[in-house]
């Protein structure tokens, strides 16, 4: 395992989440340890698997540091819950994030991370809330189905800082483009789109409207 990053990249910004920017995670929950390398066939199936603004999984705030989640059923981790409320265990955790301002043909931001929770917070209608440090990255093999991981606890990973950075602007600089042709790599949400366009504009005015 080795270090990545550099003194520069400490100073990170903290933002919350937009849940259209939320594609997809996983969340695997293991005994503590530190890794280095590890087979997709040695990770296994994840303990929750979770899509755009679905409810199981809530990132509520974000930085290149940690995070803050909140899972709406726990007892969905079975086995694994007790693990987790321990905190003597490493989570590895899959995050997929819309970029808010680049070009539309960039790819999404695709991470595998290996996280520990640092405090758990039950809420009064049984979700969990969990605070977690970012302390590992997995790097993708270029020749095989597995990944190498790396120490960031103290040089946060710079593609979130960046990305971290650019939700911060999202309020004050004009909306990139949105591409004109359909894109199957978001398919169900262009059509989501166009529904909820047309929807829109057949929908009959509002009282205010018509004032």
């Amino acid at each position: 395992m080795e270090q990545l990053g550099n003194l520069e990249d400490r100073k990170c910004v903290r933002v919350v989440v937009p849940p259209a920017l939320f594609l997809e995670g996983a969340l695997w929950v293991k005994p503590e340890h530190v890794p280095t390398h590890l087979h997709l066939l040695e990770l296994g199936r994840p303990d929750l698997r979770f899509l755009r603004e679905s409810a199981a999984l809530r990132i509520e705030d974000l930085s290149a540091n940690g995070m803050r989640i909140t899972l709406s059923n726990p007892a969905s981790l079975g086995e694994r819950l007790p693990l987790l409320e321990s905190r003597q265990c490493l989570i590895f955790l899959h995050i997929k994030l819309s970029q808010p301002l680049s070009a539309v043909e960039d790819r999404p931001l695709s991470l595998l991370l290996g996280v520990t929770p640092i405090s758990l917070r039950e809420q009064e209608d049984g979700r969990l809330m969990v605070a977690l440090n970012i302390l590992y990255r997995g790097q993708p093999d270029r020749d095989d189905k597995s990944l190498t991981f790396f120490y960031v606890a103290k040089y946060p990973i710079r593609e979130l800082a960046a990305w971290c950075d650019e939700v911060t602007l999202m309020d004050r600089l004009p909306q990139r483009p949105v591409a004109r042709g359909l894109r199957m790599d978001r398919f169900l949400l262009e059509l989501d789109t166009v529904l909820a366009q047309a929807e829109a504009q057949t929908a009959p005015p509002t009282q205010e409207q018509d004032r």
